[in-house]
Protein backbone atom coordinates (compact mmCIF):
# COMPACT_ATOMS: atom_id res chain seq x y z
CA UNK A 1 0.00 0.00 0.00
CA UNK A 2 3.04 2.41 0.13
CA UNK A 3 4.34 1.75 -3.31
CA UNK A 4 6.74 -0.47 -4.77
CA UNK A 5 9.37 -1.35 -2.57
CA UNK A 6 12.12 0.47 -3.45
CA UNK A 7 14.87 -1.70 -3.05
CA UNK A 8 14.14 -4.01 -6.10
CA UNK A 9 11.34 -1.52 -7.88
CA UNK A 10 12.80 1.58 -9.72
CA UNK A 11 11.52 4.71 -11.76
CA UNK A 12 12.08 4.07 -15.06
CA UNK A 13 12.11 -0.05 -14.96
CA UNK A 14 9.32 -0.07 -17.44
CA UNK A 15 11.30 0.77 -20.26
CA UNK A 16 12.53 -2.46 -22.27
CA UNK A 17 14.46 -0.43 -25.28
CA UNK A 18 17.11 -2.18 -27.73
CA UNK A 19 18.87 1.43 -26.86
CA UNK A 20 22.44 -0.22 -27.73
CA UNK A 21 21.75 -1.16 -31.00
CA UNK A 22 23.42 0.39 -34.62
CA UNK A 23 20.60 0.51 -36.39
CA UNK A 24 17.91 2.85 -36.98
CA UNK A 25 14.75 3.27 -35.57
CA UNK A 26 12.28 1.12 -36.15
CA UNK A 27 9.58 3.38 -36.87
CA UNK A 28 9.75 7.35 -36.01
CA UNK A 29 8.21 8.42 -32.39
CA UNK A 30 5.06 10.30 -32.02
CA UNK A 31 4.43 12.73 -29.49
CA UNK A 32 3.64 11.51 -26.26
CA UNK A 33 3.29 7.79 -27.49
CA UNK A 34 5.90 4.76 -27.44
CA UNK A 35 7.05 3.53 -30.53
CA UNK A 36 9.92 1.25 -29.81
CA UNK A 37 9.92 -2.68 -29.77
CA UNK A 38 8.89 -2.90 -26.09
CA UNK A 39 8.55 0.80 -24.70
CA UNK A 40 6.10 -0.44 -21.75
CA UNK A 41 6.02 2.90 -20.20
CA UNK A 42 6.20 6.85 -20.76
CA UNK A 43 5.18 9.72 -17.70
CA UNK A 44 5.96 12.99 -17.58
CA UNK A 45 6.73 12.86 -13.98
CA UNK A 46 10.38 13.88 -15.16
CA UNK A 47 11.40 10.33 -13.27
CA UNK A 48 12.04 8.20 -16.48
CA UNK A 49 9.03 6.37 -16.91
CA UNK A 50 6.75 3.89 -14.46
CA UNK A 51 8.30 1.46 -11.88
CA UNK A 52 10.19 -1.85 -13.12
CA UNK A 53 12.06 -3.90 -11.60
CA UNK A 54 15.99 -3.23 -11.37
CA UNK A 55 18.22 -5.21 -14.06
CA UNK A 56 19.26 -7.17 -10.95
CA UNK A 57 15.59 -7.91 -10.13
CA UNK A 58 15.20 -8.79 -13.77
CA UNK A 59 18.13 -10.98 -14.37
CA UNK A 60 17.13 -13.13 -10.82
CA UNK A 61 13.28 -13.40 -11.86
CA UNK A 62 14.20 -14.59 -16.28
CA UNK A 63 17.16 -16.66 -14.94
CA UNK A 64 17.05 -17.73 -11.15
CA UNK A 65 15.04 -20.52 -10.73
CA UNK A 66 11.73 -19.94 -9.30
CA UNK A 67 8.62 -22.52 -8.13
CA UNK A 68 5.72 -20.36 -9.41
CA UNK A 69 7.25 -19.53 -12.86
CA UNK A 70 8.41 -23.30 -13.51
CA UNK A 71 5.24 -24.20 -12.63
CA UNK A 72 3.46 -21.07 -14.87
CA UNK A 73 5.69 -22.39 -17.52
CA UNK A 74 4.26 -26.26 -17.56
CA UNK A 75 0.73 -24.31 -17.73
CA UNK A 76 1.96 -22.40 -20.61
CA UNK A 77 3.30 -25.35 -22.73
CA UNK A 78 0.34 -27.69 -21.62
CA UNK A 79 -2.13 -25.31 -23.63
CA UNK A 80 0.10 -25.10 -26.58
CA UNK A 81 0.51 -28.43 -27.22
CA UNK A 82 0.71 -28.17 -30.82
CA UNK A 83 3.75 -26.00 -30.61
CA UNK A 84 7.15 -25.67 -29.56
CA UNK A 85 6.86 -23.06 -26.71
CA UNK A 86 10.25 -20.61 -25.83
CA UNK A 87 10.61 -17.33 -23.93
CA UNK A 88 12.08 -15.01 -26.39
CA UNK A 89 15.70 -15.69 -27.54
CA UNK A 90 18.41 -12.99 -27.30
CA UNK A 91 18.82 -13.83 -30.93
CA UNK A 92 15.47 -11.78 -32.12
CA UNK A 93 15.99 -8.00 -30.46
CA UNK A 94 19.38 -8.58 -28.69
CA UNK A 95 20.82 -9.01 -25.16
CA UNK A 96 19.08 -5.66 -23.96
CA UNK A 97 15.31 -6.86 -24.25
CA UNK A 98 15.06 -9.62 -21.80
CA UNK A 99 12.62 -12.72 -21.89
CA UNK A 100 10.26 -11.71 -19.16
CA UNK A 101 9.40 -8.25 -17.89
CA UNK A 102 7.58 -6.82 -14.71
CA UNK A 103 5.13 -3.91 -14.28
CA UNK A 104 4.28 -1.95 -11.38
CA UNK A 105 2.14 1.26 -12.21
CA UNK A 106 1.15 3.90 -9.82
CA UNK A 107 -1.19 5.94 -9.74
CA UNK A 108 -0.57 9.10 -11.71
CA UNK A 109 1.75 7.24 -13.92
CA UNK A 110 1.16 8.26 -17.31
CA UNK A 111 1.10 5.56 -20.60
CA UNK A 112 1.38 5.70 -24.33
CA UNK A 113 0.42 2.37 -26.87
CA UNK A 114 3.05 0.13 -27.57
CA UNK A 115 3.50 -3.45 -29.29
CA UNK A 116 5.82 -5.76 -27.36
CA UNK A 117 7.27 -7.35 -31.00
CA UNK A 118 7.04 -7.62 -34.61
CA UNK A 119 8.74 -10.27 -36.69
CA UNK A 120 7.24 -7.96 -39.73
CA UNK A 121 9.93 -5.31 -38.54
CA UNK A 122 12.54 -7.09 -36.30
CA UNK A 123 16.04 -5.92 -36.40
CA UNK A 124 18.83 -7.33 -38.45
CA UNK A 125 19.95 -10.58 -36.28
CA UNK A 126 20.99 -14.26 -36.64
CA UNK A 127 17.26 -14.45 -35.67
CA UNK A 128 16.35 -12.72 -38.94
CA UNK A 129 19.12 -14.11 -41.05
CA UNK A 130 17.10 -17.56 -40.63
CA UNK A 131 13.42 -16.77 -40.76
CA UNK A 132 13.40 -13.65 -42.47
CA UNK A 133 10.50 -10.82 -41.47
CA UNK A 134 7.09 -12.00 -42.02
CA UNK A 135 3.56 -11.23 -40.82
CA UNK A 136 2.89 -12.65 -37.47
CA UNK A 137 0.73 -15.78 -37.41
CA UNK A 138 1.95 -16.57 -40.87
CA UNK A 139 1.74 -20.35 -41.74
CA UNK A 140 4.40 -22.45 -40.61
CA UNK A 141 6.55 -19.73 -39.12
CA UNK A 142 7.25 -18.72 -35.27
CA UNK A 143 4.44 -16.51 -33.97
CA UNK A 144 5.37 -13.75 -31.21
CA UNK A 145 2.78 -13.89 -27.86
CA UNK A 146 2.73 -12.22 -24.59
CA UNK A 147 1.61 -13.69 -21.68
CA UNK A 148 0.71 -11.63 -18.82
CA UNK A 149 -0.35 -12.55 -15.42
CA UNK A 150 -1.90 -9.84 -12.99
CA UNK A 151 -0.16 -11.13 -9.30
CA UNK A 152 -1.83 -8.57 -7.02
CA UNK A 153 -3.40 -10.81 -3.80
CA UNK A 154 -5.87 -7.87 -3.48
CA UNK A 155 -7.07 -6.20 -6.42
CA UNK A 156 -10.59 -4.19 -6.89
CA UNK A 157 -10.49 -3.63 -10.96
CA UNK A 158 -13.37 -1.81 -10.41
CA UNK A 159 -12.75 0.50 -7.98
CA UNK A 160 -8.89 0.56 -8.30
CA UNK A 161 -8.79 0.52 -12.48
CA UNK A 162 -5.56 0.14 -13.83
CA UNK A 163 -6.70 -2.24 -16.41
CA UNK A 164 -4.58 -3.37 -19.79
CA UNK A 165 -5.82 -1.76 -22.84
CA UNK A 166 -6.16 -2.73 -26.45
CA UNK A 167 -5.87 -0.24 -29.18
CA UNK A 168 -7.62 -1.44 -32.73
CA UNK A 169 -5.23 0.66 -35.13
CA UNK A 170 -7.38 0.35 -38.42
CA UNK A 171 -10.37 2.20 -37.22
CA UNK A 172 -7.90 5.50 -38.01
CA UNK A 173 -9.41 8.62 -36.21
CA UNK A 174 -12.11 6.54 -34.36
CA UNK A 175 -9.74 4.21 -32.31
CA UNK A 176 -11.89 1.23 -30.79
CA UNK A 177 -10.22 0.28 -27.66
CA UNK A 178 -10.86 -2.66 -25.29
CA UNK A 179 -10.12 -2.59 -21.05
CA UNK A 180 -9.33 -6.02 -19.74
CA UNK A 181 -9.95 -5.87 -16.20
CA UNK A 182 -7.28 -6.37 -13.99
CA UNK A 183 -8.19 -9.59 -11.51
CA UNK A 184 -5.91 -11.21 -9.13
CA UNK A 185 -4.40 -14.03 -11.00
CA UNK A 186 -5.93 -13.35 -14.54
CA UNK A 187 -3.77 -14.28 -17.28
CA UNK A 188 -3.71 -12.66 -20.25
CA UNK A 189 -2.31 -13.95 -23.88
CA UNK A 190 -2.27 -11.82 -26.64
CA UNK A 191 0.12 -11.36 -30.04
CA UNK A 192 3.25 -9.12 -29.48
CA UNK A 193 2.23 -6.96 -32.67
CA UNK A 194 -0.96 -6.17 -30.99
CA UNK A 195 -1.52 -2.22 -29.50
CA UNK A 196 -1.72 -1.99 -26.05
CA UNK A 197 -1.25 0.27 -22.74
CA UNK A 198 -0.95 0.01 -19.09
CA UNK A 199 -3.64 2.08 -17.70
CA UNK A 200 -2.42 4.06 -14.21
CA UNK A 201 -4.71 2.93 -11.30
CA UNK A 202 -7.12 5.34 -10.03
CA UNK A 203 -6.76 8.18 -7.05
CA UNK A 204 -8.84 5.51 -5.15
CA UNK A 205 -5.80 3.18 -4.86
CA UNK A 206 -3.80 5.44 -3.58
CA UNK A 207 -0.19 4.07 -3.56
CA UNK A 208 -0.61 0.49 -4.12
CA UNK A 209 0.95 -0.63 -7.43
CA UNK A 210 -1.00 -3.21 -9.86
CA UNK A 211 1.68 -5.76 -10.12
CA UNK A 212 2.49 -7.63 -13.41
CA UNK A 213 5.05 -10.02 -14.93
CA UNK A 214 4.68 -10.71 -18.32
CA UNK A 215 6.74 -13.68 -20.78
CA UNK A 216 7.56 -12.81 -23.86
CA UNK A 217 7.00 -16.62 -26.12
CA UNK A 218 8.00 -17.88 -29.52
CA UNK A 219 5.19 -20.35 -30.61
CA UNK A 220 7.24 -22.36 -33.04
CA UNK A 221 5.58 -24.81 -35.31
CA UNK A 222 5.97 -28.66 -35.37
CA UNK A 223 5.32 -29.42 -38.85
CA UNK A 224 6.27 -27.62 -41.95
CA UNK A 225 3.34 -25.14 -43.40
CA UNK A 226 1.48 -25.73 -39.57
CA UNK A 227 -0.97 -23.01 -39.53
CA UNK A 228 -0.28 -20.49 -36.57
CA UNK A 229 -3.51 -18.68 -36.36
CA UNK A 230 -5.81 -21.81 -34.88
CA UNK A 231 -4.18 -21.74 -31.34
CA UNK A 232 -6.37 -25.74 -30.52
CA UNK A 233 -6.01 -27.49 -33.06
CA UNK A 234 -9.73 -28.46 -33.91
CA UNK A 235 -9.98 -30.03 -30.39
CA UNK A 236 -12.41 -28.41 -27.85
CA UNK A 237 -10.79 -25.84 -27.00
CA UNK A 238 -10.08 -24.61 -23.21
CA UNK A 239 -10.59 -20.74 -24.33
CA UNK A 240 -13.35 -18.40 -23.62
CA UNK A 241 -15.81 -17.33 -26.35
CA UNK A 242 -14.07 -14.92 -29.16
CA UNK A 243 -15.40 -11.43 -28.47
CA UNK A 244 -14.75 -9.18 -31.80
CA UNK A 245 -14.10 -5.34 -31.47
CA UNK A 246 -13.17 -2.72 -33.97
CA UNK A 247 -11.78 -3.64 -37.26
CA UNK A 248 -12.28 -7.49 -36.55
CA UNK A 249 -16.12 -6.85 -35.60
CA UNK A 250 -16.88 -5.21 -38.83
CA UNK A 251 -15.31 -8.18 -40.81
CA UNK A 252 -17.47 -11.04 -39.11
Amino acid sequence: RNGPNPARWVRGGLLDVPDDSDDPPLFEPEENENTAIETNADTDTGEGGGWGLTDDGLQEICFGHHNAVVEMECILLNLFPDFVVSRLPETVLGCSVTPMTANAPTAGDKFGYHIDADPNITPSSPWTDVYGRYPNRAAGKPRFMSCLVYLNDEWDGDKWGAPTRFVDVPTDDDLMTYDVTARPGRVVIMDQDVGHTVVAPTAAAGKRPRYSLVWKLILHPRTIGQDMKYLAGGRGSPWPEIEYFGSAAQNQ
